[in-house]
């Protein structure tokens, strides 16, 4: 139990999720004391609550503290490497209906901008034309038409 407390601590997982961790992983029931791999877990989630509430808060310190003073020269080195690329993003996987959902957005983005310049267009043809009707004699403007 005192493993899984601090696999659990260190992976920063939930009861649940460190317990299906704990069957797929070998190094963590080696770890834990096992020198075979085991298909199966022997506790349930709830036996680590009843660990804790047990041991209390006191005895998580406890537990960490020994843990702190054994690895006390590697816990305190000058220089810390981390590597971002394996840290959990929040991220959620697309479905269907949000991909649907940006399509008709982009769509219908797509067809405001299309409209807006078709707006535009005609406004210049309009100026365009009125401008040569003033400045234009009558008898060149028949002739295009």
């Amino acid at each position: 139990m005192v493993s899984l407390l601090i696999l659990k601590q260190l992976y920063n997982l939930s009861d649940e999720s460190m317990v299906e961790r704990w069957v797929e992983n070998p190094y963590f029931q080696f770890f834990s004391g096992d020198t075979v791999f085991q298909w199966s877990f022997s506790c349930y989630p709830m036996d680590l609550v009843y660990f804790r509430k047990r041991i209390g808060e006191e005895g998580v310190k406890k537990i960490f503290q020994v843990s702190i003073d054994l690895h006390e020269k590697k816990a305190k080195q000058k220089e810390v490497v981390v590597d971002t690329t394996v840290q959990e993003n929040n991220i959620t996987f697309p479905t269907d209906t949000k991909l649907y959902t940006r399509i008709i957005e982009h769509c219908v983005g797509i067809a405001k901008k299309e409209r807006s310049v078709q707006k535009k267009l005609q406004t210049i043809a309009g100026l365009l034309a009125r401008e040569l009707e003033r400045k234009l004699p009558a008898s060149s403007l028949g002739k295009c038409s």
